[in-house]
């Protein structure tokens, strides 16, 4: 993700007033309300495909008074469900696949692998987005642009309600090094999406260097506390809130996105390691989700190390290795050539860079890796 100031939408130069009326806009380091609301869309029934999304989420917004300033946050399922993204049951797996543009890791939970995958809008989502819950006619998959979705929901709900208001798309999802889900934007239009906080200053007068506020993500499990899948309420509206809303486009969820160069944590640790190895995605074994036993990875680390390289030229096996014993790893060469010796050799130090992958998410117990002498032919002999 490029600096979010530098991005043309981030400057927005006139906020819209938010509630209460004439509330000054929010400066640089952001006024401070004294009340937000939040206000759950209730009435909106189940959508089915090709429905007037945007006229239905008016009609069942009245009642709350829209007013200038509104932020409504919608559940992107049913932008999904309007778009009949819907598929069956049995072609899941492959609409996984096809809305991946890479694969970050893949986890074992008991007999389901769940796949952690970045969608073409830019997040990092489990199973690519295509979620099973509250979607009784199978599996629905997320809209390719979410933020061109956004941006012809707010066109259409400003002119049925006459109001300037701003729109999330919203859907659950996990957060690195955190435990549990929360709603993040997805999709964003006419929000003030990013705010630069960086040369105000803190309570004690010191100048903030670095923070950006990721007020869309905010705002979007804000809404969801009233709204969630329990609960069948798939909208809600943030209220009062000085600055979110703006004159132009805004920010579109597709700048909060680390991705590319930027990205981090492109792959765990498992699977950064195997590819270091020169493992094709296919080859790359499954790791559980929950802790595995010791004896469980040292073999793993076995059978990645023995997985021939797709970039390498198909060879007959120079060496081979196996577990002898709970500690004890051997590998041997098949014939008596330097150049069989040479890849034992090899071999030996990817198992030892494989096992050491093993390790990064726990210990493991002490294991003797050596390298013995192949077996005689039965007209040798023995030296």
């Amino acid at each position: 993700m490029t600096d979010p100031a530098d991005h043309p939408a981030y400057s927005q130069p006139r906020p819209v007033a938010a509630e209460p009326a004439g509330a000054p806009a929010a400066g640089p380091s952001g006024d401070i309300p004294r009340e937000v609301r939040v206000l759950a869309v209730t009435g909106l029934g189940e959508i089915a495909p090709g429905a007037p999304l945007a006229s239905l989420l008016a009609e069942a917004m009245a009642p709350l008074g829209p007013r200038d300033g509104d932020v409504v946050c919608i559940s992107t399922k049913i932008v999904s469900k309007a778009h009949g993204l819907q598929v069956p049951a049995e072609q899941r797996e492959a609409a996984v696949e096809r809305s991946s543009v890479r694969t970050v890791a893949r986890r074992r939970h008991t007999r389901v692998v769940t796949t952690v995958a970045q969608i073409p809008s830019g997040p990092v989502m489990a199973a690519a987005g295509v979620d099973t819950s509250n979607a009784p006619g199978g599996p629905l998959l997320l809209p390719e642009d979410p933020d061109a979705c956004a941006r012809e929901l707010r066109e259409e709900l400003q002119d049925l309600l006459g109001v300037r208001c701003g729109v999330l798309l919203t859907d659950s999802s996990s957060r690195i090094w955190r435990v549990g889900v929360g709603d993040i934007a997805l999709g964003a239009a006419g929000i003030a999406s990013l705010q630069d906080l960086r040369g105000s200053t803190d309570a004690d007068g010191r100048t903030l260097a670095v923070t950006v506020r990721n007020l869309a993500d905010e705002l979007a499990a804000a809404a969801d506390l009233v709204k969630g899948k329990a609960h069948g309420i798939p909208a809600a509206i943030v209220r009062g809130l000085p600055g979110a809303v703006v004159e132009g486009p805004g920010v579109p969820a597709t700048a909060l996105s680390r991705t590319g160069e930027e990205d981090w944590f492109r792959r765990p640790s498992l699977e950064s390691v195997w590819q270091a190895l020169g493992l094709a995605l296919d080859q790359e074994p499954i790791a559980r989700m929950s802790p595995e036993p010791a004896d469980q990875r040292i073999a793993r680390a076995i059978e990645v190390a023995l997985l021939p390289r797709p970039t390498a030229a198909p060879t007959p096996s120079a060496a081979t290795a196996r577990l002898v014993e709970p500690d004890r790893i051997e590998v041997t060469p098949t014939g008596d050539s330097p150049a069989h010796w040479m890849a034992a050799g090899a071999l030996a130090e990817r198992i030892r860079t494989a096992l050491g992958a093993e390790e990064i998410t726990a210990p493991l117990p002490p294991v003797h890796l050596e390298i013995t002498p192949p077996p005689l032919h039965p007209d040798e002999e023995p030296r």
